[in-house]
């Protein structure tokens, strides 16, 4: 092999992991960046996008001056082997080293349903419509999505019922207690009714808000429109397929010390995919990125991956929850336990501008 500039990675999925490491190599090695879908969605800022719908258009980014070096194709990838990806239309992508990035399924409008552009920013603003026009909002489930469009609902309309159902004793259990009582007292305050330890006994669908009414295990009964916010899901993956692979129950890939679902010892996985029990969200990204990136230039050098220090995750993964554009509450890894912060930490990370004009900037627009 010659230079690293030679060094071939095809990067399969185009999401937060799958370009965000394509931009860190672009000029170090030979990148192709396969994305079925024609541009970029910011997930998390579709929480704002359903209150602010003409934010639509800044969250959906197309891929299109991504790279300076490297390639985008559009396609779906149907098969991986060692020496490269086989798309849909028998197109063949060599490779030295492959990685997969697929992300996460999630409940609509929040992520795109399929690879049609034009159908999730329907599916949005449709339901940008149904929230605006409803005198009471239930969100079924209280993790970060959950909570944090309960508080984007209730600041944009005041006078709306929102109410925030989840099955656990507390908001963000796996976290200090103060994220708990500091949320919930901005709830209080704002006027959202939280009810937890309330598992939901007739949810009608998961997939997609729907008008009707749900019955709680105490038997209240809650009506209004019904917003699924139930954890996400591995989203289906040629990774899947290949040998030698454990899959978890939420889909994601068992991974080794080097982040390889299988016996390929070149392939690997990345963000949402790999269970690294970092979570799936953009925080582990940004532990997952840059170890890859080094893990790669070893490759790309003629070393071996294994001579690489083995990923480590989050001892105590960071979390921002803002609740509207001023409101929030953060824990950063500091301490034992974290660092709990409040609103202007939040808002200023965060909340403010759901990291838009970063993502413009990283796309080049």
């Amino acid at each position: 092999m010659g230079s690293k500039e030679d060094f071939r990675v095809a990067i399969v999925g185009g999401g937060y992991a799958g370009f965000s490491l394509a931009r860190m190599l672009d000029n170090h090695v030979d990148v192709t960046l396969i994305e079925a879908r024609e541009a970029f969605v910011m997930t998390p800022a579709t929480l704002r996008a359903v209150v602010e719908p003409d934010l639509l258009d800044e969250i959906v980014i197309p891929y299109d001056r991504l790279l300076n070096r490297g390639r985008v194709v559009h396609g779906r990838v149907v098969s991986i082997d060692p020496g490269g990806i086989t798309l849909a239309d028998d197109a063949r992508i060599q490779a030295d080293a492959i990685v997969v990035a697929t992300g996460s399924r999630y409940a609509a409008p929040f992520k795109p349903q399929d690879d049609n552009i034009p159908s999730f920013k329907h599916t949005l603003i449709s339901t940008a419509k149904q929230i605006a026009q409803s005198d009471s909002v239930v969100i079924v489930g209280s993790g970060a999505a959950g909570v944090e469009l309960a508080g984007e609902i209730k600041v944009a309309f005041p006078g709306k019922k929102v109410t925030l159902v989840g099955d656990q004793s507390r908001l963000f259990p796996m976290y200090t207690e103060k994220l708990h009582k500091e949320l919930t007292q901005r709830f209080n305050a704002l006027g959202v009714t939280v009810s937890l330890n309330s598992p939901v006994r007739n949810l009608k669908q998961t997939s997609a808000p729907f008008t009707g009414q749900i019955t709680l295990a105490n038997g209240s009964v809650l009506s209004g429109l019904i917003i699924p916010t139930i954890g996400a899901h591995a989203a289906d993956s040629p990774a899947h397929e290949l040998p030698g692979v454990r899959c978890e129950p939420n889909g994601q890939l068992s991974v080794d010390s080097w982040l390889r679902p299988s016996r390929l010892p070149n392939v690997f996985v990345l963000g949402d995919l790999a269970a690294t029990g970092d979570g799936m969200t953009i925080v582990a990204i940004g532990k997952h990125v840059p170890w890859m990136k080094r893990a790669l230039l070893k490759l790309a050098a003629g070393q071996r991956v294994e001579s690489l220090q083995p990923y480590k995750g989050w001892r105590i993964p960071p979390i921002l929850v803002p609740l509207g554009p001023k409101l929030g509450v953060s824990v950063v890894p500091l301490g034992k336990e974290g660092m709990t912060v409040g609103d202007w930490f939040t808002s200023k990370i965060k909340g403010k501008n759901h990291f838009i004009p970063r993502y413009h900037k990283e796309f080049n627009r």
